[in-house]
């Protein structure tokens, strides 16, 4: 009886130890990658602490300035490029005239709604609010 639960306990203590054994290889394993992780991180921090001050450089109102200056022809606005918002057109004029279309094509084309209304189309913004606002 003695030699068989011997046995028994010898058995459990080398599955044991075994176990143990690949637990440890297995922590060490996970730390090192840890490790490693780690400083991909601080590397990575560096790298974005490095692209925040190149930033500031680029956006630097001062140079930005100075480039403005030496690259683009900029001028203040004049008057008269200034016009009212009545005074643009709508939309602008077709380059092409429009043909008819041909009778095949005739069944697919849809009016549209201004021209199921019986009315034109606005030239121009000041025609589009006078017609939406109902005033004459």
């Amino acid at each position: 009886m003695i030699g068989r639960s011997t046995l028994l306990w010898l058995a459990l203590a080398i599955v044991a130890g075994a176990g143990l054994f690949h637990v440890s290889y297995r922590v060490q394993s996970l730390e090192q990658e840890l490790t490693q992780v780690n400083r991909d991180i601080l590397s990575e921090q560096e790298t974005i602490h490095l692209l925040h001050a190149e930033w500031s450089y680029l956006n630097e109102p001062t140079r930005l300035a100075e480039l403005t200056r030496r690259h683009l022809a900029l001028a203040p606005l004049a008057a008269g490029q200034m016009v009212r918002i009545e005074d643009l057109p709508l939309r602008l004029p077709p380059l092409i005239a429009e043909t008819a279309p041909l009778k095949d094509d005739a069944a697919r084309v849809q009016p549209s709604s201004a021209t199921v209304a019986g009315e034109h189309p606005a030239g121009s913004i000041a025609d589009l609010i006078k017609r939406t606002s109902g005033a004459p």
